[in-house]
């Protein structure tokens, strides 16, 4: 059979969709582990400006017996008019939806409409599901002995038992060579995407991760990870994103991992992950071999500077650990992306302004900064819903972190929307001015200090200075609203 699979266009209106163009990990890892099957994987996040023509242009050219989507909450509506067009157009291709939004919401969907056009549900890890599918589907095993799944039978869906966790060493590393297309970049650098651990043990209540994996957290082997960076190489990468929730769950395997890409010669490239205030200072060795290893960019979760709300979000109080953090990854000129979360409970406008004071004093290097969104079935949802404070509870493309779908006990959502703007807008010219950034990126540096910024001065005051600051906002959120229009 001929298998298309498809990762969504939509993009958080945080980055520059023109810069900002990542791989699926997903539906690479999916094609991996299938078998005796034709498969092509297209990520549209390439082809954000044509989306119904290209899908067009994919039918007929690949002429698909089976459409696999995968998609996140808030680019499920998405997902659902990219299915409801491939149904149009070629009625006996089968779809089968995938993601974090299939796996929590199945109940939801199939009891209403949203599941119309959509024949299979993947529940949880697909990397070995999709191919036993393809199995029943050949008339090879019954549908009803594959854990994970969900399958229509007339107008409505039967949903088999949930699927147990994957054993890690038999998911073998992406099929990227079955990429129709080229360009997926960083800013200029060729962008991919590898695993090392899935999981997340943290107590973090904003967060969905437990209810793809459960409270758990398991490591893919150093060899298989090696192998995969290798491919990711092989296949034009020279900057990966780790897609791992905390990678300092594991402090001696990190370790561990980063003497192994050095030893390998893998330290040519350069890595970016996610980890949390706690684990980054929980060794005295680990960030000098990081930077040995070629990590040069760290997430970092430091989410709020009150510590109130850093208790409502389960954090702990991480305040001094962060600051440590900081210290010690600015130390060997690691560049840290600092996690913020703004619109908590009882946040006044002084209370968010005072973390982007705190990310400026401590030279955070980029900021981060998400509104806090009640995502589905997570703790920090039935919280917020129990105040009285979510404004929007079902319109899930506004589940980005970008848009204000809840209110505070002060501040109403356009007020919210309006003081992340406002703070950005502030603090636009001391992005790409820190020590850290200045010592990875000199040329970047020196290039919008003395030309870019000049020229957008000029600008400014030639266009702008007769322009409301209320109009300014008005255009930039009608571009964010107008980013993710495909249809």
């Amino acid at each position: 059979m001929n298998i298309l699979l498809l990762s969504m266009p939509d993009c958080a209106p945080h980055f520059n969709a023109n810069r900002w163009k990542p791989p699926n990990l997903a539906i690479s890892s999916i094609a991996g582990n299938i078998e005796g099957h034709n498969v092509y994987l297209a990520d549209l996040i390439l082809r954000r400006t044509r989306i119904a023509e290209t899908i067009r242009e994919l039918l007929l050219q690949y002429q698909p017996d089976i459409v696999g989507l995968s998609a996140m909450s808030f680019q499920f509506a998405t997902a659902k008019r990219i299915a409801d067009l491939v149904k149009s157009l070629k009625k006996d291709t089968k779809t089968v939806l995938g993601g974090y939004h299939a796996t929590l919401m199945y109940h939801e969907m199939c009891e209403s409409d949203d599941s119309g056009p959509f024949d299979f549900i993947i529940r949880g890890e697909g990397d070995l599901c999709f191919n036993e599918l393809l199995e029943a589907i050949d008339g090879k095993r019954s549908l009803e002995s594959i854990p994970g799944i969900s399958f229509r039978v007339d107008n409505y869906f039967i949903h088999n038992q949930a699927r147990p966790l994957e054993d890690l060493t038999k998911i073998k590393i992406p099929n990227r060579s079955q990429r129709i297309w080229k360009g997926y970049q960083y800013y200029g650098f060729t962008l991919d995407i590898v695993e090392s651990s899935r999981g997340c043990v943290m107590p973090c209540n904003f967060c969905s991760m437990d209810k793809m994996y459960g409270k758990t957290f398991r490591r893919f082997s150093i060899e298989r990870i090696l192998l995969d960076i290798a491919n990711a190489k092989q296949n034009g990468a020279n900057f990966i994103i780790f897609s791992d929730d905390n990678f300092t769950l594991d402090i001696k395997g990190f370790e561990s991992l980063c003497d192994a890409i050095t030893e390998a010669g893998h330290n040519d490239i350069r890595y970016i992950i996610q980890a949390s205030s706690m684990g980054i200072t929980s060794s005295d060795t680990l960030i000098e071999k990081m930077a040995k290893a070629g990590f040069r960019i760290v997430f970092l979760g430091i989410e709020n500077a009150s510590e109130e709300n850093l208790r409502l979000l389960k954090k702990g109080n991480i305040i001094e650990r962060t600051k440590l953090a900081v210290k010690r990854l600015h130390e060997y000129n690691i560049m840290i992306v600092g996690g913020m979360i703004i619109g908590n409970p009882n946040d006044k406008e002084e209370d968010i302004a005072r973390n982007y004071e705190f990310f400026v004093n401590l030279q955070i290097d980029f900021f981060a900064d998400q509104i806090l969104t009640p995502y589905p079935k997570t703790g920090m949802r039935e919280e917020l819903l129990n105040m009285g404070l979510v404004t929007n509870k079902y319109d899930y493309s506004r589940y980005n972190c970008f848009w204000a779908n809840i209110k505070t006990n002060y501040l109403e959502p356009e007020d919210i929307q309006f003081l992340r703007w406002k703070y950005n807008r502030k603090y636009a010219n001391y992005i790409c001015t820190t020590p850290a950034f200045i010592k990875n990126y000199p040329l970047a540096y020196y290039y919008r200090q003395y030309f870019r910024r000049p020229f957008f001065k000029i600008k400014n005051r030639l266009f702008q200075n007769s322009i409301s600051e209320k109009e300014l906002y008005k255009r930039d959120m009608e571009r964010a609203e107008a980013m993710n229009k495909f249809f």
